[in-house]
């Protein structure tokens, strides 16, 4: 499918550079929503028959995930997603274990994922700030030079450069990796960092992460490791940083529509944390093919491949059908909803949540983390994580992790979605999460 014409600029696109895209295709919101969820490889039932839309169905009874769609291990998962937003919250798990325990079968177990996001020997990823702090595929770094030169000429402005200098030297010397406090200790005054109260030598360690001069690629158990890029780094990946500005930001659209199917400009912005021009320019390089998504305000992006003949949002499928089987109440919420033990929990800092707009367009999902929110103002919990059901957002549960427990505090449905449908959807959910964690799960009475 042709994707780019004429230079010419379209008011429409929300593209403020390049060439004028083709018409856009109209789509529905439930087939973007079904897309949106079968691109984040959720382990879902095999379909055993039609009516069942892409993610949105189990086959009656059947309890074995999709073979061949499913990641083996965390790096997988890391490189299907694009990102794994880190947060060191342990009221039920981290967030990158919470989001790679989602994607993975339900047998794999917790603490196997930290050493799979960063195996001894070969490194598979790198840890770096957007605007909040992420863990990227290692294949990525030539994408994120955008970032890293904005944030050298922060460092430089903010850190002197005979402090950056020292910081180099003690790391150069270490021959590996080395700890904050070992870098502390030996260029700075002997102050350490407690908490969030950094000493200058963090401050400025921790900027020449976000600016390239330093990487992390590695950690000692919960602990990072700060590296030299040329030892951090293997050669083939250091000698792809030269993309030229249009090449590295169309390769960041193509690398974010892989992970959220179909994104708008400000999704695209949101995902990587660029300037509206920056994804304008991306996405005018990137040979993307507009949607217009019905509800929409903004015009959508997707690859084309999504739009052809098969693809997940061919416009000339069938649409996936919603409705119950007769007077079989259970048979129309399966169809539906998928079987309960295909429902998944969704952690607050996973891909289909983080963006709260884009939650909010998609699955027409409203979230805020309360976490430090004061308890009387709280609307749902704590520590708050979705039901994902089919390819739909259901409910959410507050949860914490008790010992050898996993307790779910309170459960609480989305309009329309009956208890009945609900609470075996939260079993099932919840039963998956527990076994990854080890752990046995228990529910409120009722």
């Amino acid at each position: 499918m042709e994707t780019l014409v004429e230079p010419e600029g379209d008011p429409r696109s929300g593209v403020s550079s390049g060439a004028r895209p083709a018409e856009p295709v109209r789509l529905t919101g439930d087939a973007v929503r079904r897309a949106v969820v079968a691109a984040q490889r959720i382990p879902t039932p095999r379909p055993s028959g039609a009516g069942f839309g892409v993610g949105s169905g189990a086959a009656l009874g059947a309890d074995a995930e999709t073979a061949g769609e499913t990641a083996g291990d965390a790096a997988q998962v890391l490189r299907t997603v694009g990102l794994l937003q880190l947060d060191p919250l342990m009221r039920v798990s981290t967030a990158q274990r919470l989001t790679s325990l989602t994607r993975l079968p339900r047998g794999h177990r917790a603490d196997a994922v930290d050493a799979e996001l960063w195996p001894r020997g070969a490194p598979a990823s790198f840890e770096t700030f957007t605007k909040v702090a992420c863990l990227f595929p290692l294949e990525d770094w030539p994408l994120l030079r955008v970032h890293r030169e904005r944030h050298l000429r922060r460092r430089r402005e903010q850190v002197e450069q005979p402090l950056a200098e020292r910081i180099r030297r003690v790391v150069e010397a270490a021959g590996s990796g080395v700890p904050i406090g070992t870098i502390e200790t030996e260029a700075g005054a002997g102050e350490r960092t407690t908490g969030w109260n950094w000493t200058r030598v963090k401050v400025a360690a921790e900027q020449m992460v976000r600016s390239g001069e330093l990487v992390i690629t590695a950690r000692d158990g919960t602990t990072r490791l700060f590296d030299l890029p040329e030892r951090g780094l293997p050669e083939h990946v250091l000698a792809a940083a030269d993309l030229d500005d249009d090449a590295l930001l169309a390769g960041l659209a193509r690398r974010a529509a892989a992970s959220l199917a179909v994104m708008t400009q400000a999704d695209f912005a949101h995902h990587y944390h660029l300037r509206p021009q920056e994804a304008a320019d991306g996405l005018a390089a990137a040979g993307l093919a507009p949607v217009e998504v019905a509800g929409w305000r903004e015009l959508g992006w997707c690859v084309p491949e999504l739009l052809a003949e098969g693809g997940l949002l061919d416009p000339a499928a069938p649409a996936a059908g919603d409705g119950a089987a007769g007077d079989d109440v259970d048979v129309g919420a399966r169809r539906r909803f998928g079987a309960p033990s295909h429902a998944r929990l969704v952690g607050p800092f996973d891909p289909l949540l983080r963006d709260r707009g884009r939650a909010r367009r998609i699955f027409d999902f409203e979230y805020r983390f309360e976490a430090y929110v004061p308890p009387a103002q709280r609307l749902y919990g704590h520590y708050v994580m979705a039901v994902l059901s089919g390819d739909r957002l259901i409910g959410r549960v507050d949860l914490r992790r008790v010992g050898e427990t996993l307790r779910v505090e309170q459960i609480f449905g989305e309009r329309g979605v009956p208890r009945r449908v609900l609470r075996p959807r939260v079993r099932g959910a919840g039963r998956t999460l527990a076994r990854q964690l080890g752990v046995e799960l228990v529910l409120p009475e009722g």
